[in-house]
Order: structure tokens, then sequence, then C-alpha cells
């Protein structure tokens, strides 16, 4: 089997936006090197000052360098009926695979990371960083982060893994098919993509000390992980996974709803850096009442995020203006004092103030009336439930029951106290839609009313 040990050098940490500035590659057969290539890369940017302090590569040196297109046949020479291996493969490899994508070529071959093959066959270092491996193995390498020369000590380090006994069991595993290593980030064990539930649920990138740095749901946990690495893995993203994820963790949740509902809770809780999305809460047509100098009571509608001073709130205006028509009708009330305007048309008073105010009392207590909901949705097993409470319209608490439920004032002992949030709100009206067009496999159970 040939071998290609490759390392490159380029203008930042992710393929989207970065270039190239060097390669190196070494093919070897696992015992002795047999030919080597190298060369500068014009990357068609400018090299920022901290790449070069790192590397010393500047603008002037690649300035007469050939860009990637033009030595990319010559690459794809070199790379052909080859295992492409590096250290922390996935950089190096999305680098290159990215470049030929942006030429309209597919390029693709196996690889092999030895971050991942030192952790297995050379257990108990601290790091495994090439430099600290170099350190601890005593290998030398007289130009770090130049690509020859950390090539060079890559081929050193991989040498002298395949001279282990176990080597060649170990790398046939590595390179067999389907096999998780081969894309999965150097830190992270295949045992923790294999325990990851295959049915809706939520998971959890987690750093080096343990923090979330990503949380995420699907109908299919498992899958939408393996998404998270696939194709050229060049956005920043991508990159920040692949170095920064140490562990995934997964939780089956039973049903969409709850994955969504747990994802939110655990952003909230958290805050994870790539999770920006979810920071931006939706808006909302708050419904507010006010009284005006005459002494009538009026509302208004208002664009916002939260529910503060809201009689009620919809997600979309229209709604909330169908809900106005509608009082105004049932009552009799002048529609520009519930704030749905009078397109220019002069006003005249069809009831008086103090019946118009009684009739709008009727209205506030009707929309204050604290009706409750809970929403049954399969749990985690065949014998479980999940149960999810709501008052006006917001979430109160949710939880996981094996007890059959048979009285809805028995639901409040067993779901745990939740804040709600516009998110929320959101996730349950979306829930309560798929609900009415009979696309969801949930069930609504509304509070009966108490009779004085």
């Amino acid at each position: 089997m040939r071998y290609a040990i490759v390392d490159i050098e380029t203008t930042g940490s992710h393929a989207k936006g970065h270039g190239i500035t060097e390669i190196a590659v070494i093919i070897t057969d696992g015992q002795q090197e047999l030919e080597r290539w190298e060369t500068l890369v014009n990357p068609g940017v400018s090299i920022p000052f901290h790449i070069t302090r790192l590397t010393g590569i500047d603008d002037a040196m690649v300035s007469s360098a050939p860009p990637f297109h033009q030595i990319a046949d010559e690459l794809k020479e070199w790379l052909s009926d080859t295992v492409f291996v590096a250290h922390n493969v996935g950089f190096d490899y999305s680098f290159i695979r990215g470049h030929f994508e942006t030429l309209g070529q597919t390029w693709k071959s196996p690889k092999l990371c030895t971050v991942r093959l030192a952790r297995k066959l050379l257990p108990g270092h601290g790091s495994y960083s090439l430099g600290n491996l170099c350190r601890d193995l005593d290998i030398v390498n007289d130009a770090r982060h130049r690509a020859m020369g950390d090539c060079d000590a890559t081929l050193v380090l991989f040498h002298r893994m395949m001279a282990l006994p176990r080597s060649e069991k170990v790398i046939e595993g590595m390179l067999g098919r389907g096999d998780r290593e081969s894309w999965l980030p150097q830190h992270v064990e295949a045992k923790d993509f294999e325990a990851l539930p295959t049915s809706p649920g939520i998971y959890q990138f987690l750093n080096k000390a343990g923090i979330p740095i990503y949380i995420g749901m699907s109908h299919n946990v498992r899958h939408r992980v393996r998404s998270h690495f696939s194709g050229s893995m060049s956005s920043e993203r991508r990159q920040a996974f692949l170095r920064d994820t140490y562990q995934i963790v997964g939780e089956a949740t039973g049903s969409v709803l709850m994955a969504r509902l747990l994802e939110d809770d655990l952003i909230r809780q958290h805050w994870p850096v790539h999770n920006r999305a979810q920071k931006s809460v939706p808006m909302r047509t708050a419904v507010q009442l006010y009284t005006d100098r005459l002494g009538y009571q009026r509302f208004l509608l208002k664009r916002q995020r939260h529910g503060q001073n809201a009689i009620r709130s919809f997600f979309k205006g229209e709604e909330a203006k169908e809900w106005l028509h509608a009082c105004a009708r049932e009552h009799q009330l002048d529609t520009d004092l519930l704030g749905l305007g009078t397109d220019g048309v002069a006003v005249t008073r069809t009831q008086s103030k103090e019946v118009h105010n009684s009739a709008m009392e009727v209205i506030l207590a009707q929309a204050q009336k604290m009706r409750r909901l809970a929403i049954i949705a399969p749990g985690r097993s065949a014998n479980e439930s999940a149960v999810v409470l709501i008052e006006q319209g917001s979430v109160i608490g949710w939880g996981f029951t094996q007890e059959a439920i048979e009285r809805f004032d028995s639901i409040e002992d067993l779901v745990e106290a939740k804040k709600g949030s516009g998110t929320t709100d959101a996730i349950l009206e979306h829930a309560l839609k798929e609900h009415e067009q009979g696309t969801s496999d949930i069930r609504i159970w509304e509070e009966p009313e108490v009779n004085a």
C-alpha cells in the first residue's frame, strides 16, 4: 500500500475564504520513503501578519509562486492511488478538497489521521500535537510550521508506528468501509458516535473543558451529527467543530416537539458560541391596553420580542387583527378603538363610553382567563409519555412520566417548572398548528372549565 504523507500551510483556519501557501507530499510504503514533492502556492489573498510570524512565509515569497489551479493536476497525480495521511487529517484534507471543488473538480481519497493512530498505538501522552509528540519521542523537526518540515516529522512518526506489532490491524480497522474515525473530530472517540440515538433527540458538542460549543436537535440524531462533518468541511464552523470538539453526547426525547423544547432550553442555559441563530428571539404582535384622553379603553398593536404589557400576543400581525375584528363584531365595538384604524374615514361613535368600556372589560376577562392546555407527546420508551403544560400560549413546565394521566389537575405535579421564551412560544404554536393539520403525533388536553 502507498501512503501520501501531506502537510500544508495556509492563510487561515478554514478553507472558505482562505488559501494554501505551501504543500509538501512524501510517498512511502509504510517502511521507507519512496519520493517527495513540495511547492509554494500563491493563495490569491494577502497573508496575515500572524501567519507570517508563525510560518515565515510572506507575500513576497509567494508572489511568483503558482496558484493552486496551476499545480492541481500535478498534485492530483501525486495523491492518486494512495492513502492520504496527515496529522489532524481533517484540516489538510478539507483545504485540498475544497480547492479542487472551486475548480469544479471532485477529488476524494481514503484518509488516515496520525493523531488518532498515535492515540491507539502510543497511549499515555499528555498531548498528541505534532510538536509534543516530537518532543516526547525525540523526533527532530528543524522546520516547524513549514510544510516539508512538518511532513518529514510526520513521516518519522508514521514509520515508527508502522513498525509496531498492532499497526497493520489498527490501520485496517481505521480504513475500513464506513469507519467513523475517518471523519470524526480527532479528539472524539468512535463510541461517542455509536451511542447517539437514531430517533428524535438532542446532541451537544463539548470542548476540552466539557463546555457545550454547539447544541442541536434532529428527527434522527446520529444522522444529523454525521452531516456536520460531511462534504468538503470548508466552512469556518465545521473547522471549529473538527478542532474544538472533544466529546459528543446525545439524548433521545421521544418526539420532535420535546427535542425542540429541550434544545432551546439547553441553548438558553449555556449560550454556546456556535448557536448564533437561536439567540434571536422572534418578533410578535402584542395587543396592549390604554385609556385615551376621553376615557375610552382602547387597544394598540405593537411589534415586540416579549409579552410585556400584552393582553394577548400573536406571531403574525394578521392573526392579531382577525382576533380584534372578531371582538368588534361580537361586542359591536368601533374598530378604530381596537387598533384597527379607520382608513381615513371620519368616525361616529356607535356606543357610549360606559357601554364601550363595559364590553372591553368582558374582552379583557376572556383574554386573561387562566385556561390551560396540556400537550401529551410520545415518551422515550413505549410506557412513557412527555407532558407539556401551557398557560396563555406560553410553556410553564414539562416532563416525562410513566404514570397514567387521568386528571388534568394532576399534570402540574408531573412537570418541572420552566420559564417560557419567545422561541418556546413559537415552538408551541408550530406544534399546535401541526396538530390542527393532523400531521403530528401529539394529543391536546384542555383544562376543564370550573363552574362558579
